[in-house]
């Protein structure tokens, strides 16, 4: 409570998606409802990674404009025991609709090596960003896959944003400030304001549009009551709402953190309890009857964000110039004070980042 935090949503529904695809009947059936499956989803992620990565590009330089290079690279991984005899489905479903890699490792043999090597390889495709995903003690003699996700994705602003003069000043909700690096940009962009809900929201985008960074700031005293709502709908309700028909004069403050959590209790209160009990039937996954079961799912985020660009990575085991106003509105918007933000794909409005800043000068 009160930190900084993010989690990927896309690298969780990803790695959580690989499971499923080798759970059966009613333990098949809670992780559908709980996590919002259906019979498309394999392929649907399919085709989702497949657009995310195509807005990869390479450095621009032409005369005296240069822009970075936008990257950005899912991977994942499936790493199992020789002890059992695995399903060929399951297994094809993973390398066609995830590409994914398949080693087999003995666990048994040595469990502390084989969690160093795991959490080597997510460290290697996140650029060293998401360290030790899996903790010490998460792998041992017993454990008989792993199933991992792994996401790095950095790219710099479309518009300019310059490093303010003075330090902005952030108010941390229990009154207590800090002073901390201010970033500032003023430019045409995508804003909506909720007076009802007490809220405002404005987008920001990078390198040629491809991906935007959203942030919303709850009016004074409303952080509380909006982070209960921060969904879905109301992600939702913000590009419906959204207008192009004012500068935005932005201050914000640049940032950079990581988040570590367990998914197991969350998932568990949401009503996805069978995957975890003794009794789980992921019989599309392996021959043996009800030898496996989820142990946990280990879920880390990196965000960094300054002016040049946003870097942010994360794994999981298991502006608009309209030349036709002439006198344009100027919406001053300062965050100042906690708020949320969203790092998502244009064309499909995928939130891949979701994330809030309690404290900037927190790392």
């Amino acid at each position: 409570e009160g930190k900084n935090a993010m989690i990927s949503t896309f690298s969780i529904q990803t790695a959580l998606a690989m499971v499923w695809a080798g759970a059966n009947g009613d333990t098949a059936n809670e992780m559908m409802q709980t996590l919002h499956f259906d019979d498309h989803t394999h392929e649907a992620l399919n085709k989702l990674d497949a657009t995310i990565m195509a807005k990869n590009k390479e450095a621009f330089d032409r005369d005296y404009e240069h822009k970075d290079p936008v990257e950005i690279k899912t991977s994942n991984n499936l790493y199992f025991s020789p002890i059992y005899t695995w399903q060929k489905d399951w297994l094809q479903t993973l390398a066609v609709n995830y590409d994914a890699g398949i080693w087999e490792m003995d666990f048994a043999a040595d469990p502390e090596k084989a969690r160093q090597y795991i959490n080597d390889v997510v460290s290697e495709d996140t650029h060293n960003r998401i360290n030790d995903l899996l903790p010490k003690n998460s792998i041992s003699n017993v454990t008989r896959s792993v199933i991992t996700n792994a996401i790095y994705f950095k790219a710099p602003w479309e518009d300019n944003v310059y490093v303010s003069d003075t330090q902005l000043n952030f108010k941390k909700l229990d009154d207590s400030s800090v002073s901390v690096k201010g970033l500032r940009t003023s430019e045409y962009y995508a804003y909506m304001a909720d007076e009802e809900a007490g809220y405002q929201a404005v987008s920001l985008p990078l390198r040629d549009g491809d991906f935007n960074v959203m942030f919303v700031l709850p009016d004074e005293g409303k952080f509380d009551a909006l982070m209960d709502d921060m969904n879905e709908q109301i992600i939702n309700h913000i590009f419906d709402s959204y207008t192009h028909e004012a500068i935005i004069d932005l201050n914000f403050p640049a940032y950079t953190f990581d988040t570590e959590i367990s998914l197991k209790a969350s998932l568990k209160h949401l009503g996805m309890n069978l995957p975890f009990a003794d009794d789980a039937d992921f019989s599309k996954m392996t021959e043996e009857p009800n030898a496996l079961r989820i142990s946990e799912v280990y879920h880390k985020t990196f965000i960094g964000l300054d002016e040049k660009g946003v870097e942010a990575a994360a794994a999981t085991a298991v502006s608009m110039n309209d030349g036709a106003v002439m006198d344009p509105k100027i919406i001053k918007m300062s965050l100042d004070r906690p708020f949320f933000f969203v790092i998502y794909e244009s064309e499909t409005k995928t939130p891949l980042f979701v994330g809030r800043v309690m404290d900037p000068s927190q790392k």
